[in-house]
């Protein structure tokens, strides 16, 4: 049997998008800042160039996994909005659990899914 969450402990999630939110916004503008930088860099020899290049795949990768969660953060905010946010896993209908919505707030599945969805 599911367990929905209460409020406060939807609140407390909620907190917790906000918070994970804004870090990961002030990250994407440090990350795009970075990226301006580079594109204004005087590369003198090869060593630059690479280090250069580096840095922008780097960047690009994190980049990708920062609008990756944004867009999970944002799904959960708009479920808490909408009140049909429970802390249900959205697969098989079991309880999440706090201690993993703590870690990851933004969780739209159970571990038992999550491990059968990154197995395929």
């Amino acid at each position: 049997m599911s367990k929905e969450l209460n409020q406060n402990q939807i609140d407390e999630i909620y907190g917790l998008l906000i918070e994970s939110k804004e870090k990961i916004e002030k990250n994407l503008k440090g990350i795009s800042d970075s990226q301006d930088n580079l594109s204004s860099m005087d590369l003198n020899d090869e060593g630059d160039f690479a280090a250069a290049s580096r840095d922008y795949n780097n960047d690009i990768h994190i980049k990708k996994q920062q609008l990756e969660e944004l867009e999970l953060i944002n799904h959960a905010l708009l479920k808490i909005k909408k009140g049909v946010f429970t802390g249900i896993c959205e697969m098989c209908d079991s309880e999440i659990g706090m201690k993993r919505l703590r870690v990851k707030p933004y969780a739209k599945y159970c571990i038992d899914c999550r491990n059968h969805i990154d197995k395929k």
